[in-house]
């Protein structure tokens, strides 16, 4: 790519309009309108927009450390209101598990969950070829 290419891929890539793009990157204003979409079809241009635009996205979207970070900031503030100070104490607690409530679900004297013993199951296979499952007690 040379580097009117590049700058266009760049400010395509924050715009997400070829014809702005096409003029940023020195292209003429008589021309813009159409060399910014014969651009976005050159697969190197197209795949160097991606990349660029992938990584705004991952910039705009918080991560769980930016999270967690956040929460805690709100939690540790005595500035902030209480109800607000609580509210992110609950949600940062909840993105560490520590609001799990662990069922561990068994059969008879302990022994593992299982169909009922009388159950019985038929694949019945359906007008569209794929089977039907049907279970009666």
């Amino acid at each position: 790519m040379n580097r009117r290419q590049t700058a266009f891929a760049e400010h395509y890539a924050k715009s997400g309009n070829a014809t702005e793009a096409a003029r940023a990157a020195g292209y003429s204003e008589r021309s813009a309108n159409r060399i910014g979409p014969k651009l976005l079809s050159d697969v190197g241009i197209a795949a160097y927009v991606e990349e660029l635009a992938e990584k705004l996205r991952s910039k705009r979207i918080a991560d769980v450390v930016e999270l967690r970070e956040f929460w805690t900031g709100i939690m540790r503030n005595p500035a902030e209101e209480t109800r607000d100070r609580i509210k992110a104490a609950e949600l940062l607690a909840k993105s560490l598990g520590l609001f799990l409530e662990k069922v561990q679900l068994s059969g008879p004297n302990g022994a593992p969950l299982g169909p009922p013993p009388n159950l019985v199951i038929n694949f019945v296979p359906a007008k569209d070829g794929m089977p039907v499952i049907e279970a009666t007690p």
